[in-house]
């Protein structure tokens, strides 16, 4: 008996060690990615026609969800069906409108999520598009989130943000933005990054920035000083090219209990740039964009430098339906010459 105890303190001593090694192996395995870091921010071509000399332009911004509809991030088994499917529906949707640009969110290059489709090869050859430059923003090989069941885990999850553009792309650089402080770093590692995709596109002799955000969704402060910085990349670019400003700001207005303070009032109330939406405009319920089914607020947004661009129309398309949790914003705008 003796003996027994020391013997059982050894074995249960080597399994704890074996347990914790185990948990500290996964975790660098599972928090680490598995695509090379300089096609993070990568220009891809495709065959397309060379675009039409014209003086007028379609912009779309659009959340797509990564195509998962309204299971957004719920733990519920999915079928191949529910992503083609709604892959058909957007491409329905947003090809009469012969967008010249689209700013994607939450788009999947290779995830398990997703079976593994490439959905920025799949639009930008469904819609047509020359060229298209990518931001990855979550490039984990396990992330083990819906938490329960285990078997709804993402697992394997390739994403970011995508500029599809008719025009040649002749700079993209991607910029992560400012981390939850107060999450665990165990939570940081797994999650993903919020970016800031700068773009810089040749548009008949003329180039144009545009700004592709996704900003923090839950962390007010960390939203706003996301915001703050995006204001001061701003100041970059309005002095010396026409700027469209697009994305999921994750921010409503008018204030709502569970959004007090929007922190898109910061960018609303800055000088250099307007928002497609005209301020009569913002209150309306009719513009809202999320969630898709019954939209209640607005969290997409175009912004445009007003001094060199035009707006000529701009709304909300709900042909996409329920492909995604959101719904896109267009403006159809000119160049003041």
């Amino acid at each position: 008996m003796k003996n027994l105890l020391p013997r059982l303190l050894k074995i249960g001593g080597i399994t704890f060690s074996v347990v914790i090694f185990t948990i500290i192996i996964f975790y660098f395995w599972a928090s680490s990615g598995s695509y090379p870091r300089n096609k993070y921010a990568e220009i891809l071509d495709y065959p397309a026609s060379p675009p039409a000399n014209k003086n007028e332009f379609t912009i779309i911004t659009y959340n797509i969800g990564y195509l998962s509809g309204l299971t957004n991030n719920q733990a519920v088994s999915r079928k191949k069906k529910l992503f083609d499917d709604n892959l058909k529906t957007v491409v329905d949707a947003l090809k009469p409108l012969n967008a010249d640009f689209i700013g994607i969110q939450e788009i999947d290059l290779e995830s398990k999520r997703s079976f593994n489709i490439n959905q920025v090869d799949e639009l930008a050859e469904q819609l047509s598009f020359n060229q298209a430059g990518i931001a990855i923003n979550w490039d984990k090989n396990y992330v083990p989130f819906p938490y329960l069941p285990f078997s709804a885990h993402f697992g394997r999850v390739l994403s970011g943000q995508a500029i599809l553009s008719r025009y040649p792309i002749t700079n993209n650089k991607r910029i992560v933005l400012d981390k939850v402080a107060s999450k665990p770093f165990f939570y940081n590692a797994l999650y993903l990054d919020r970016v800031a995709q700068v773009s810089e596109i040749k548009v008949n002799n003329r180039s144009v920035i545009i700004i592709n955000v996704h900003l923090e969704a839950f962390d007010v402060p960390t939203r706003r000083k996301q915001t703050e910085y995006i204001q001061k990349l701003l100041s970059e670019y309005v002095d010396k090219y026409p700027v469209l400003l697009i994305g999921d700001f994750n921010s409503t207005v008018p204030p709502i209990p569970e959004n007090p303070q929007p922190t898109v009032d910061i960018l609303l109330k800055t000088a250099a740039i307007k928002s497609a939406f005209p301020p009569e405009a913002l209150n309306n319920p009719q513009i809202a964009t999320f969630p898709s089914d019954k939209p209640i607020v607005k969290f997409d947004y175009v912004f445009y430098t007003p001094k060199n661009i035009e707006v000529i129309e701009w709304r909300i398309i709900d042909q996409v339906k329920q492909a995604s949790d959101h719904l896109p914003v267009m403006m159809k705008f000119r160049f003041k010459d």
